[in-house]
C-alpha cells in the first residue's frame, strides 16, 4: 500500500470506518485500487476458503443426517453450526470478493443490502448461540449426569436449536435495519453500509451480548468440565484392571469417548474465539474511529491491517470446523470417508 493511498484513507476515515462496521456491508472508501499482489493473494485465499467451506460443511450435514449412529444432541448442534457457516459463507464471501475488486460499487438494491445484512447477522448470532448451547449440554452431561437424562434428549435439542434460530433472527433485525444504500462523497457510486448517526451503539451491544458474554460463559463451563474430568474415576484415562473386566472396559470406553468429544468441542470454541476476536476488535475500532476528528497514521495503519486479518479469519471460521472434526473424531473421520 502506497503512502498516497494511506493518506486518502486517512482523509476519508470517517466514511471508511462507517462502511466497515459489518463484513456484509464493508464498502471501502479507497479512491485508488489496492496493490495487485494484495488483491490476487486475497482472492486466492478467499477462493480456497469458499470451496473448502462449502464442501466441508455440506459433508458435515450429510454425514450427520445419513448416519443414525450420529444422531446425538451434540451432533445436532454441530449440524446447526454447519448450516450457519454455510449461510454466512454463501451470503458473505462472494460479495466480499466483489468489494475487493470494486470497492465503491454494490451490485444490488437496498432490499438486498438489508437482506444480506440480516442473513449475516443471523448466522453470526446462531453460530455463537449454538456453540454456547452445546457447551451447556456437555456441562450438564458431565457435571450433572442425572439431569442430562432429560436435558440431552434429541427432541429437546431440536427444540433448543429451533429456538436459537428464531432468537438469532429476532436479534439480527435491529442491526439489519441500520443498513442501506448510501452515496459515497466524492464518488459517483453508492455503497451498502450503515446509515444515519448514533446507530453504532447497536453494534457495541451486539459485540458484548454475542461475543464477550458467551465466550465468558463458555470459558467458565469448560473450566468446570475440566475440573470434573480431572477428578472423575470414570473418565480417568487409566483403565482399571479387574475381574469385572466387562463393566470396567465399558466404563473406560465411555470415558475415553467423552474426553475425545470434549477435546473436539473445546477446539471448536477456541477456533471461534481466535477467528472472531479480530472482527469484534475491528468493529469497535470502527466505532471509536468514527468519533475521531483527526485519526493518527498509526490508527489508520493498524485498522487497515486488522481489516485484512479479520476478513480472512472471519470467513476461515466457516471452513475450519469440518477440518477439526476429521482431525479429532474417529467417528466423523470414518463417516467422511464413506
Amino acid at each position: 500500500m502506497t503512502l498516497a493511498t494511506l493518506n486518502v484513507i486517512q482523509d476519508d476515515l470517517a466514511l471508511l470506518l462507517g462502511n466497515l462496521t459489518n463484513v456484509t456491508v464493508r464498502a471501502s472508501a479507497y479512491s485508488e485500487p489496492e496493490s495487485l499482489d494484495i488483491l490476487v493473494s486475497m482472492t486466492v485465499v478467499y477462493a480456497v476458503i469458499f470451496v473448502s467451506g462449502l464442501l466441508g460443511n455440506a459433508s458435515t450435514c450429510v454425514v450427520i443426517a445419513r448416519n443414525r449412529s450420529m444422531h446425538t444432541a451434540t451432533n445436532f448442534y454441530l449440524f446447526s453450526l454447519a448450516v450457519s457457516d454455510l449461510l454466512l459463507l454463501i451470503c458473505g464471501l462472494p460479495l466480499e470478493l466483489h468489494r475487493l475488486w470494486n470497492p465503491v460499487t454494490f451490485p444490488f438494491g437496498e432490499i438486498a443490502c438489508i437482506g444480506l445484512g440480516l442473513a449475516s447477522e443471523t448466522s453470526t448470532n446462531a453460530t455463537v448461540l449454538t456453540i454456547t448451547a452445546f457447551t451447556v449440554e456437555r456441562y450438564i452431561a458431565i457435571c450433572h449426569p442425572f439431569m442430562s437424562h432429560t436435558m440431552s434428549k434429541l427432541s429437546r435439542a431440536v427444540r433448543f436449536i429451533i429456538g436459537i434460530w428464531i432468537f438469532a433472527i429476532c436479534m439480527a433485525f435491529p442491526q439489519a435495519m441500520q443498513f442501506g444504500i448510501v452515496a459515497l462523497p466524492g464518488h459517483d457510486e453508492s455503497a451498502c453500509t450503515v446509515k444515519g448517526h448514533g446507530v453504532h451503539q447497536v453494534f457495541v451491544i451486539s459485540s458484548f451480548v454475542f461475543f464477550v458474554v458467551p465466550m465468558s460463559v463458555i470459558s467458565v463451563l469448560y473450566a468446570q468440565i475440566g475440573l470434573k474430568l480431572r477428578h472423575s474415576s470414570v473418565l480417568h484415562p487409566v483403565k482399571k484392571l479387574s475381574v469385572e473386566s466387562g463393566r470396567g472396559a465399558r466404563s473406560y470406553r465411555s470415558g475415553a469417548s467423552q474426553r475425545r468429544v470434549i477435546r473436539m468441542l473445546v477446539a471448536v470454541a477456541l477456533s471461534f474465539f481466535v477467528c472472531w476476536a479480530p472482527f469484534h476488535v475491528q468493529r469497535l475500532l470502527a466505532i471509536y474511529g468514527k468519533n475521531l476528528d483527526h485519526p493518527s497514521d498509526t490508527f489508520v495503519l493498524v485498522y487497515v491491517v486488522l481489516n485484512y486479518i479479520s476478513g480472512i479469519l472471519y470467513f476461515l471460521s466457516t471452513a475450519i470446523n469440518p477440518i477439526l472434526y476429521n482431525i479429532m473424531s474417529n467417528k466423523f473421520r470414518e463417516a467422511f470417508k464413506v
